[in-house]
């Protein structure tokens, strides 16, 4: 993969000449805003992406297909990888490098590095031969509903796809050991140019390829795109490693203690951390996959939930992970607890604004961000009632990921996959009953919000058991302020919305508790507005429930306000500040 210079057995330690001296560590904080500025320009890149394929080929059954084929590489990759092998990793490798011992840490990756390349590409041989088989288990509605013809598009498209398991599950390796040296930019970056690959595919299958709207011959240059976009994950932090000392030199060494301790550490962990993508992502292709155009409704919608979420939930909880666990390993209980709340006092102040506005807004933020070519009213109305039923998810999906590293750092490898399991299946329980209502397809999307909700509050039950005090008093007090200028916000943003509605023809969220029909006949004659008038319209709206949100944390008093920006005033002092190792 990378040659190396050096002569020496692959996992005989490396000579002190061969190791290139460290560079700077970066601070939580310059970690955080690094995190949540790459994570806001990925949600920008995937906003393009998105609309991209939603004006060449909308909301069909074609891209139902396209969808539900990326669940079987992407449930590989969260078995493999996902946030667990970052969660594994850190600890041990922030553990080795705080005892300065580079050798061992750089032998240790060089064996992970092997191992989970060969678990990749084994896992990659069996996707495509088995991949039929595997559509019936992310979508088993395709055969009952839609026809063997839908199954076999959707297999083709997967095994198209598999092999982005290899890249992105050496990609997460790559970013746990930068994290764990406190370098947050080049994995932040990663995501950005993964974005442009699958941006490029689709522009070049939609112009070059389709040869009518919606043809779906384009959509497999689409997927060849996204192939591109996982390698560069990759190409982009070899730099970063590189310069931090790391050769790779083929090694499968089991036996080094580091290497015991991530495997030891990683099944608990993925069994954890992969609920949050089982509840956003297949299970969405599973109830979906029983209504047409559910599976494209639900994922539109909840990718407004993960904007916000990775924005600002994955990127406070990721850019604190170090921090926690280097306090647990010090023996820093009372820091361990203070950087917990600030983290936990931050994500909330953040995440439910931001589920009051995707509520209140959901019709008009769809209607703008996707509203294109094939994607037509009538898919603006069906994700839009989805987004509804997703908003409140976003609460407990944000506070679960400072939660789960908060264990994590504590090393408790049983509390996070036991309270996942648990809200997981009562989620899918809840949405079996659901899906037979009105609700159809958004069944899951009102047994997620509830699920999470549930499992935040149990997993808050065994921290503070666990720790005996995690400054409970102070978080509830602030998301009690929080959610009261949440209310206020959505009100104002609601009354903003209607008024700027009726004056420029453009409709507004519509609540109600049946699905929305999916013939496009039904909002044929439906008045939307212009690209622009429906701009208007949602930046007004949410600009005037956002100053009200401040004023009234102002006028309760909120600290928060005073932490955001001390944070921001000590960014470079505390950047100066921290040694480098």
């Amino acid at each position: 993969m990378f040659r190396s210079r050096l002569t020496r057995s692959p996992c005989q330690p490396l000579p002190p000449t061969a190791i290139i001296p460290c560079v700077k560590r970066q601070t939580i904080v310059a970690g955080a805003t690094i995190m949540m500025v790459a994570a806001l320009l990925s949600r920008l890149l995937g906003w393009v992406r998105d609309r991209a394929i939603g004006h060449f080929w909308g909301s069909t059954t074609h891209t139902d297909a396209y969808w539900a084929a990326f669940m079987v590489p992407d449930l590989l990759y969260y078995l493999l990888a996902g946030g667990a092998l970052g969660a594994a990793v850190i600890p041990v490798f922030a553990g080795l490098l705080r005892r300065h011992d580079d050798q061992d840490s750089w032998r240790a990756a060089n064996t992970l590095i092997t191992l989970f390349g060969l678990l990749s590409a084994a896992g990659i041989l069996l996707i495509i031969v088995f991949a039929p088989f595997l559509v019936t288990v992310v979508a088993p509605g395709f055969g009952k509903q839609l026809g063997a013809d839908t199954v076999a598009e959707c297999a083709g498209y997967v095994r198209i796809l598999a092999p982005m398991v290899f890249f992105t599950v050496l990609s997460a390796l790559f970013t746990g050991i930068l994290q764990s040296h406190r370098h947050f930019t080049a994995p932040a970056a990663a995501w950005l140019v993964y974005n442009l690959g699958i941006i490029g595919g689709a522009f070049f299958g939609g112009l070059a390829v389709n040869r009518r709207p919606g043809d779906p011959a384009g959509i497999n240059v689409l997927a060849l795109g996204v192939i591109v976009g996982a390698a560069l994950l990759v190409a982009v932090q070899i730099p970063a490693l590189l310069a931090r000392g790391f050769r790779y030199r083929p090694c499968l060494d089991l036996r080094l203690p580091a290497v015991r301790e991530v495997i030891r550490l990683f099944l608990p962990y993925m069994a954890g951390l992969a609920f949050t993508q089982i509840c956003l992502l297949w299970l969405p292709s599973f109830f979906g996959s029983y209504f047409p155009q559910g599976v494209t409704s639900l994922r539109y919608a909840n990718r407004l939930v993960v904007l916000p979420l990775g924005v600002f939930g994955v990127a406070i909880s990721t850019a604190a992970f170090p921090a926690l666990a280097e306090h647990i390993a010090a023996g820093q209980l009372t820091e361990f607890r203070r950087t917990f709340s600030a983290a936990m006092r931050a994500v909330f102040a953040l995440a439910v604004p931001s589920a009051a506005a995707l509520i209140v807004l959901a019709g008009p933020i769809i209607r703008l961000l996707w509203r294109s070519g094939q994607f037509t009213e009538t898919a603006v109305h069906a994700s839009s009632f989805s987004l509804v039923f997703y908003s409140v998810a976003l609460i407990g999906l944000s506070g679960l990921q400072i939660l789960n590293r908060a264990f994590y750092s504590l090393k408790d490898v049983r509390v996070p996959p036991l309270v996942g399991i648990g809200y997981t299946l009562f989620i899918v329980a809840l949405a079996i009953a659901l899906m037979r209502t009105q609700l159809q397809y958004a069944a899951i999307a009102a047994a997620t919000s509830v699920g999470v909700t549930i499992g935040l509050l149990v997993m808050f039950h065994f921290l503070r058991r666990r720790l005996g005090s995690i400054d409970g008093r102070a978080i509830s007090i602030s998301f009690l302020r929080v959610l009261v200028a949440s209310v206020v916000l959505a009100a104002v943003s609601f009354l903003v919305s209607r008024w700027l509605g009726g004056w420029l023809g453009v409709p507004v969220t519509h609540f109600s508790a049946t699905a929305p029909p999916v013939d496009a006949a039904s909002h044929a004659g439906a008045a939307v507005g212009s690209f622009w008038a429906v701009a208007v319209q949602v930046l007004v709206s949410l600009a005037a429930g956002g100053v009200s949100y401040l004023v009234v944390l102002r006028l309760l008093g909120a600290p928060e306000l005073a932490t955001f920006r001390d944070l921001l005033r000590r960014r470079r002092t505390a950047a100066q500040a921290d040694p480098a190792p």
